[in-house]
């Protein structure tokens, strides 16, 4: 089978898993896009546990917290906090990863924290020049 094929059957495998998530059309299709290119990221600091979770977006890693639910986006933050959308694609890139076991996971040692935050600093201060 080619590698086209399988990438096609994997994307209907994921696809057929969270079904009932369809119902976000074009959303559900781009959540899906993110999550077949491994677009759904957890960094984890050890030994303390703490964790932050990203999708990759248009602009950047958008950065989210699921159980609030917030995402660092504009849609959430124009769209779904005024309520006129439901949810924003990173949110649900995020729902179909974790239904899929899709989360690509990445360990880091707790000193390793403060660096990590400043280059998250860095490069929303790039997504911002980039977006004026």
């Amino acid at each position: 089978m080619t590698g086209e094929l399988m990438g096609e059957e994997q994307r209907r495998s994921v696809m057929d898993q969270v079904a009932d998530l369809a119902r976000y059309g074009q959303k559900f299709e781009k959540a899906i896009d993110t999550v077949m290119a491994g677009g759904v990221k957890e960094c984890r600091f050890l030994p303390s546990g703490r964790r932050v979770l990203s999708v990759v977006g248009n602009l950047g890693d958008e950065f989210i917290v699921p159980e609030k639910p917030y995402c660092s986006c504009g849609n959430f933050f124009f769209r779904v906090l005024r309520g006129r959308e439901e949810v924003c694609y990173h949110l649900l890139s995020y729902r179909i990863a974790t239904k899929t076991g899709r989360v690509d996971i990445i360990e880091f040692q707790d000193d390793e924290y403060g660096d990590y935050l400043s280059a998250i600093v860095s490069d929303v201060f790039e997504v911002l020049a980039k977006s004026n």
